[in-house]
């Protein structure tokens, strides 16, 4: 559905759309033009052919010596002459048609072409035709209203032009074009064959010039996507530079550079504020340290200095996860990369652990299968010491965490769960984020600075790995971590 909404299909779509109306409507053009020119060019043959036919007719049915059908060759009648009233009418015979060889050869047989006459003579009551005449022909009555001049029909696949002669006699010359139309038919699946052909190479061609033409936004889009994922420094590269996407690179990478000016600003005062801090926290702390390590005047500057005492240590927390961050996100914190079993070192941080879970009563449990890793012992050993803190920190009491290690699928998976009341759908998404607190029970009472899950997320991201924030229906939360296996490529 996504890649059937993308600009390339849809202009294809359309492309496509427009090239099959243009494609059809030529077709049928060519289709109709053909069959009208054969219709008109048959319709005038017609024409010519019956008035041969009446003209050779007419002369035929002339006797040299007086009125009558008689030809020269033919004896004078017996009986009573012709004009005698008590003479009946004698039949008239077929009229030869003196027609030019090549005409009268189309009427034959074996002749190409569907050509054929009909006479009627004497209201019908003889009827002359060529041998390819269909039997089924009806005499045109409609011309008895008409005394001359020829009359063009259709009847199916056939076309017939008729003449009255005179009072009773009628002549017709007609053509069967079932061969032309069959043959025209043919001309129309040629043409559809040949729409469908230039279609498909239309189409093909349209895709190519399209994606050709698109390949500058998904350049830009993959550079983006790694600019957006911390790259800053990436730039997007055309050769394309007098073009609207080339304006476009050109105005996206001024602001890309502008952000990573931004960025590398904020990063460089977080640094700078955080080391300068430093100092006179660590001072602040001696001195504190110092004036508890003696007798106190009294009860109230004895809480007054503990009070500052635990003040600066979580300062001096926040300035140090806020150093870490800030080299991690300029790139300055060295990371190794080596292998390691996972697991290995899940333990020896559990180890590490367990005393803050024994004073709340938490039971730690743990599934460590061997899995191998490669990457930076300190900084992993790092995160999995921020989730176990954390799992330990928001659960309830007499609660439970457990912790296992596994390979999947090519990759080391390393994952937290607790017993606690969970996060909620809402907040999932922003767990990671620095500062942020997802409701009470995530609270600074317990002496986070709000910055552990996102220093976890960000050297796990420096691995090349991937951490979520799940919420179990039964309760508690769960954070999964997925790092690069040893042997795997990256």
């Amino acid at each position: 559905m996504k890649r059937t909404r993308s600009i390339t299909w849809r202009l294809q779509f359309w492309y496509g759309i427009l090239l099959a109306v243009v494609l059809a409507g030529f077709g049928l053009t060519a289709y109709m033009f053909e069959r009208s020119a054969l219709v008109r060019t048959t319709d005038a043959e017609l024409e010519r052919r019956i008035g041969s036919v009446a003209r050779e007719v007419r002369q035929a049915a002339k006797p040299p010596g007086g009125p009558g059908d008689l030809r020269p060759d033919e004896p004078p009648p017996e009986g009573p002459p012709e004009d005698d009233p008590g003479r009946e009418p004698r039949p008239r015979r077929a009229p030869g048609l003196s027609l030019a060889p090549r005409e009268r050869q189309s009427y034959a047989a074996d002749a190409p072409g569907g050509w054929y006459y009909i006479l009627w003579l004497d209201q019908g009551r003889q009827v002359i035709r060529s041998p390819k005449a269909p039997a089924d022909v009806p005499m045109p009555r409609l011309l008895e209203d008409r005394p001359s001049g020829p009359v063009l029909r259709a009847r199916g696949d056939i076309r017939e032009a008729c003449m009255p002669l005179k009072p009773g006699d009628v002549a017709l010359v007609g053509r069967i074009l079932t061969e032309d139309f069959q043959q025209l038919r043919q001309f129309a699946w040629l043409l559809g064959i040949s729409a469908v052909a230039i279609l498909a190479l239309g189409l093909l061609g349209g895709y190519w010039l399209v994606s050709r033409s698109l390949r500058p936004i998904a350049e830009i889009s993959r550079a983006a996507a790694r600019i957006a994922a911390g790259n800053l420094g990436l730039r997007i590269q055309t050769d394309d530079t007098e073009s609207e996407l080339g304006e476009l690179t050109r105005v996206l990478n001024d602001t890309f550079g502008r952000l990573e000016a931004s960025f590398v600003q904020q990063t460089r005062f977080t640094a700078d504020a955080a080391h300068e801090l430093r100092t006179p926290v660590a001072v602040l702390l001696t001195h504190t340290q110092n004036a508890l390590a003696v007798a106190c005047p009294s009860e109230t500057h004895q809480e007054a200095f503990e009070a500052c005492q635990r003040a600066a240590q979580r300062m001096r927390s926040l300035i140090e996860a806020l150093l870490t961050l800030a080299r991690l996100d300029s790139g300055e914190r060295t990371m190794r990369r080596e292998s390691f079993d996972l697991s290995r070192l899940a333990s020896e941080s559990l180890g590490l652990v367990r005393p803050l879970a024994e004073r709340r009563g938490i039971t730690v449990e743990s599934d460590l299968a061997p899995t191998p890793c490669v990457g930076d012992p300190g900084q992993i050993d790092q995160v999995i010491m921020n989730l176990v803190t954390n799992a330990i920190h928001h659960n309830v009491e007499k609660g439970r965490v457990r912790v296992t290690t596994r390979t999947d699928c090519g990759c080391a998976v390393f994952a937290v769960s607790d017993s606690g009341p969970g996060i909620a759908q809402g907040h999932l998404s922003h767990v990671f984020e620095r500062f942020y607190r997802a409701d009470a029970s995530r609270s600074r009472s317990s002496g986070g600075t709000g910055l552990g899950l996102a220093i976890a997320k960000a050297i796990v991201e420096a691995h090349g790995g991937s951490i979520r924030a799940e919420s179990r229906k039964e309760g508690g939360a769960v954070f999964t971590v997925v790092l690069p296996a040893a042997g795997s490529p990256g």
